[in-house]
């Protein structure tokens, strides 16, 4: 018998070799071990169909697609693991302090609706300035003055609406009940303008790309979404902001955006 095997027979002898997943049964009072960080669990609120969309089964979301979906499983990738799941977070229990049972969320966030208790948030990956979408004809506005004049829609309710009142044009804005109303009447030329968030702008033009005029810019807010990592997630939130700066320099979170929301908000001029 070889030395190796003399060794390895006297130990098992003796109850001292141990083998992965065998041996003593684990102690009941260590904490349960944290799901490993290259196996994320991702919340998603579902709220916004040019960000995300899915399928609920409980409190899973399959067949998941959309900007937010791509740049999760994105992220992941960078951070050197893989989306294990996601699953659907309404926006109140986003903001819910304790563990809520998954690592990060990216789910139409803007940090300042999130309590500090709820975790982390991150850079922001996306803005939520407001588009000027124009009907066909006018001319290409260059500066907000040049809005003063135009007869200005929007969703009532909306933040864009909120964006449209603060103009200040020479005539009051018309708000409209939903997006079908607003596309309508920018395109049979009853608005000059319509104001959209810029997530939603490239969405909002394609399907009658042909009768509508173009994104022409967007007005500043001064927000973004970002993605919010609660506590004792496991995610070392400085990884994850530096990794969502990379994909701002290397052009794929444009490309996403692109591919994904049909333009990309960042590239469209700021009208002042």
């Amino acid at each position: 018998m070889s030395s190796l095997r003399r060794t390895v027979a006297a130990a098992l002898a003796l109850g001292v070799l141990a083998l992965p997943g065998v041996g003593a049964a684990a102690d009941p009072s260590a904490p349960p071990a944290r799901p490993p960080a290259q196996s994320l669990v991702v919340a998603l609120g579902l709220t916004n169909a040019s960000l995300q969309a899915g399928v609920v089964r409980g409190k899973d979301v399959i067949l998941a697609r959309g900007f937010e979906v791509e740049l999760a499983r994105t992220l992941a990738r960078r951070l050197g693991g893989r989306v294990g799941a996601f699953v659907h977070a309404s926006p109140g229990r986003l903001s819910v302090a304790g563990a809520p049972g998954w690592h990060l969320a990216l789910a139409g966030i803007e940090p300042a609706g999130v309590p500090v208790a709820a975790g982390h948030t991150t850079v922001p990956y996306v803005t939520t300035d407001i588009a000027v979408v124009t009907r066909r004809g006018l001319g290409r506005p260059g500066r907000l003055a040049d809005l003063r004049g135009a007869l200005l829609c929007a969703v009532r309710g909306s933040e864009a609406a909120r964006a449209a009142a603060s103009l200040r044009t020479s005539r009051a804005p018309v708000l409209v009940a939903g997006t079908e109303r607003l596309r309508s009447s920018l395109r049979t030329g009853f608005c000059d303008a319509a104001l959209v968030p810029a997530v939603e702008a490239g969405r909002f033009v394609e399907p009658q790309r042909r009768v509508l005029g173009p994104v022409v810019g967007r007005i500043a807010r001064g927000e973004g979404l970002v993605a919010l990592v609660p506590p004792g997630a496991g995610l070392d939130v400085k990884a994850v902001d530096r990794e969502l700066r990379r994909l701002r320099r290397d052009g794929t979170l444009a490309r996403l955006a692109r591919e994904w929301l049909g333009l990309d908000p960042a590239a469209l001029p700021v009208l002042r």
